[in-house]
């Protein structure tokens, strides 16, 4: 475990990865303390689909274990009953909040698509969980944690892909560079992880998702466009279920901004 970050309301100004959540980040600007998970919810469930709620207390270990209740798992408490179980006080939980708020239909088939697959697991009258999740738990788990979508145009796939596959990162940014290509972080653990000063080298999990046409050049309009094929791409069967195939790209702003092709403010911020 890393030190304990304090609150810092600004947090998103620190790094232009952080610009697909600046819009639903910036509600929170001025705050001297921590937001209430009761004020999480307020500013970002409209935007997000669904409630945050205090996440209930783990209940006490007993002796003779219990048959296990599907209902009372984290992803039923989503996709049934509508809200995300949210720790007070924790960068981790606030961060997957600015997500859902920010990628409302990617999280929902995530979530939905997580559910699915632990209840089959289950079955009717489980005793309970598994000791381990299957390939396509952990691929899923990887997408929602440390994922990088890549918005690519069609015609251009191919040649992105050969790059990922060599680990040829300067390919990529030149991609990126003549408007091929643009990265947004998705996952929630990635955003946490741009939090302390001193940063550990992570290369995240591409999920490459092609567009047909150019990219937009409207920073919202092409969240909105990486949400819709990052959702599409969810609900197609087979998919992020071989972990094994994942290709990565550092996550590093020279890589990931520095040939965007959305446009920019005069200190240098992405906007739109």
């Amino acid at each position: 475990m890393g030190p304990v970050i304090a609150w810092d309301s600004r947090f998103f100004r620190k790094s232009s990865l952080y610009w697909p959540l600046q819009d639903v980040a910036a509600r929170f600007e001025g705050a001297l303390e921590w937001p209430a998970v009761e004020a999480v919810d307020e500013a970002l469930s409209e935007a997000a689909g669904v409630r945050f709620r205090l996440q209930p207390p783990r209940p006490r270990r007993r002796r003779r274990r219990r048959p296990v209740d599907p209902s009372s798992l984290y992803d039923a408490r989503i996709h049934v009953e509508g809200w995300v179980p949210t720790r007070p006080s924790n960068w981790h939980d606030f961060m997957n909040a600015l997500v859902w708020a920010t990628f409302p239909a990617g999280k929902r088939a995530l979530h939905a698509r997580q559910h699915r697959t632990v209840a089959a697991r289950l079955g009717d009258a489980p005793k309970a969980l598994p000791d381990r999740r299957t390939r396509e738990q952990d691929g899923l788990a990887m997408l929602d944690e440390g994922s990088l979508l890549l918005l690519a145009v069609e015609g251009r796939v191919s040649a992105i892909t050969a790059a990922l596959e060599a680990r040829d990162t300067s390919a990529v940014q030149n991609e990126m560079a003549e408007g091929s290509a643009l990265a947004l972080v998705f996952g929630h653990a990635l955003y946490e992880s741009l939090l302390p000063e001193e940063r550990r080298s992570i290369w995240a999990m591409v999920a490459l998702l092609p567009c047909p046409g150019p990219l937009p050049t409207e920073r919202r309009a092409c969240i909105r466009l990486a949400d819709a094929r990052l959702a599409e791409l969810i609900t197609t069967p087979g998919t992020f279920s071989q972990p094994e195939t994942f290709r990565s790209l550092p996550l590093d702003e020279r890589v990931l901004c520095g040939g965007s092709v959305l446009r920019r403010e005069p200190g240098g911020e992405l906007f739109g």
